[in-house]
């Protein structure tokens, strides 16, 4: 695991990190180059890029070059790193997947055709309400573009169940979405508040039985899915790496 950036500048509603770790601040290219050079000499062979929005790697620090972004200029470099076999990242935003992130999941070897999107809501009244930047149809789009690259890719997604408002028909909606989408996996959270977040003083929270039964539910649609994309595999030769 290797830490590019630091920080948060996207103040979802939810979240308090913005507050507790400041704003973005990302390492150079170089000098992450040299770290995963030095844990390749000691025998890594995959490594795990990792920031609070790892896609915003260099917004402000890594001028944009032959129309690829900061966090695409570092994936390049670290393609060239001879001895390292898989390259992953965590967490990303959908926002951050230009053109030039879809791409490089074709061109670059290393970089694994997984991809975790944190959805957070598949209603687009609440998505707004979380401050995400996005609406489903955005979020389904980019999944598409993804498989037209990678068809084998695998993605994962975050998912809060019971934000403050979120009627029958805004959680009906994420069902569907999920449905639509096919993840393989998601890490389902149930809301509760953080103080000093906008969310925790908004109208309209739920009852815990409610998000409870809530987040059941949606387990149940993301364990079924995710089972049979798994039963898929069988009798198929995969690669691993131990």
């Amino acid at each position: 695991f290797v830490s590019i950036m630091q920080g948060c500048n996207q103040h979802c509603t939810f979240c308090i990190v913005p507050f507790t770790r400041g704003r973005e601040r990302s390492r150079p290219i170089d000098e992450i180059v040299a770290e995963v050079r030095g844990l390749v000499a000691r025998g890594v062979r995959e490594v795990t890029l990792l920031g609070q929005i790892v896609t915003s790697f260099g917004r402000r620090e890594v001028p944009v070059r032959d129309g690829r972004s900061g966090f695409v200029q570092l994936l390049d470099a670290l393609q060239e790193v001879e001895g390292l076999v898989r390259i992953r990242f965590t967490s990303p935003h959908p926002k951050g997947y230009g053109d030039d992130l879809v791409e490089a999941y074709g061109r670059l070897p290393k970089l694994v055709e997984s991809a975790h999107l944190p959805l957070q809501s598949g209603s687009d009244r609440v998505l707004k309400a979380m401050h995400r930047g996005y609406t489903r149809e955005r979020f389904e789009a980019l999944v598409g573009r993804l498989r037209a690259v990678r068809p084998s890719m695998g993605i994962t997604t975050d998912i809060i169940v019971g934000f403050p408002g979120e009627t029958e028909e805004d959680f009906g909606q994420t069902m569907d979405l999920c449905r639509a989408v096919q993840f393989d996996n998601a890490f389902v959270f149930k809301y509760s508040p953080r103080r000093d977040t906008p969310a925790a003083t908004m109208e309209g929270a739920l009852p815990q039985e409610v998000i409870e039964e809530r987040h059941r539910r949606l387990l149940d649609r993301i364990n079924e899915v995710g089972a049979r994309r798994y039963e898929a595999l069988v009798g198929r030769p995969v690669e691993i790496l131990v």
